[in-house]
This record gives structure tokens, C-alpha cells and sequence, in this order.
């Protein structure tokens, strides 16, 4: 990858969230991991390639592949449907409320991630039986 291209991937990317990917990563005997983002085209590639993505969240929906952003109504909806999903099995967490904000409008619970003490809690009493 070119200079240019790399400095794109390193901005639009960012650095991952090591702690919260490694949490997720312990989740797979008790709940299904997903990812609803906001992308441009490339971007399941690059990310695959920088975080691994696919060995712990399925399915990974994507809005240029999915056709609608975040926080229309639609991208919920077919996030929802490729999991196979009710509103009411889904704890959403997303950095913009906004996007908090477009799931609880199709009835998802849905929390905005402050630090990652706050989000993993968030997860445990969503869990708890």
C-alpha cells in the first residue's frame, strides 16, 4: 500500500480498541457479536486486515454494502434481519448518540460508549439472567 493510501487507511481506521476487541472475544459462549458501522468502500478489507474482525464479530454489516447509514431506520433493520434477531435480544453500543439514539426508534436498547469500564458493564447487566 502506497504512502497516501495508508495515511487514508490509518485516519479513517483509527487505532482498535484492544480491551473491548479482547472482551468480545470472551463473549462468544454467552452472546453473538455484531458490528453495524457507518463505511466506505474498502473498508471491511482494511479492517479485516488491521483488526480481524470476522474471528469475533458475524455478522459485520456494513452501510455501503447494506445500501443505508446509521442512524436511518433501515440500517437497523437489516442489521437486525442478517442476525436473525428481535429488537428486544440486541444491546446496541455506538460513540454517537445519534446513532444511540436511530436504534432505540426501532426499539433496540442501546447505550453510547463513554470509556470501556462503563460499556462492559453495560454488557454484563445486559447478559445477566
Amino acid at each position: 500500500m502506497r504512502g497516501h493510501a495508508r495515511g487514508l487507511w490509518d485516519a479513517y481506521c483509527g487505532t482498535g480498541n484492544v480491551e473491548l476487541i479482547d472482551y468480545a472475544r470472551t463473549l462468544s459462549s454467552r452472546a453473538g457479536t455484531a458490528i453495524l458501522s457507518n463505511s466506505a468502500d474498502g473498508a471491511r478489507e482494511e479492517e479485516e486486515r488491521r483488526f480481524g474482525f470476522s474471528e469475533v464479530f458475524d455478522p459485520i454489516c456494513y452501510s455501503h454494502e447494506q445500501g443505508v447509514n446509521k442512524p436511518h431506520r433501515d440500517a437497523y433493520v437489516r442489521a437486525l434481519q442478517r442476525m436473525g434477531a428481535e429488537p428486544d435480544d440486541v444491546l446496541f453500543i455506538d460513540d454517537h448518540q445519534v446513532s444511540v439514539d436511530g436504534a432505540h426508534a426501532v426499539g433496540i436498547r442501546a447505550v453510547r460508549h463513554l470509556d470501556n469500564a462503563t460499556t462492559i458493564a453495560a454488557i454484563e447487566e445486559f447478559l445477566r439472567p
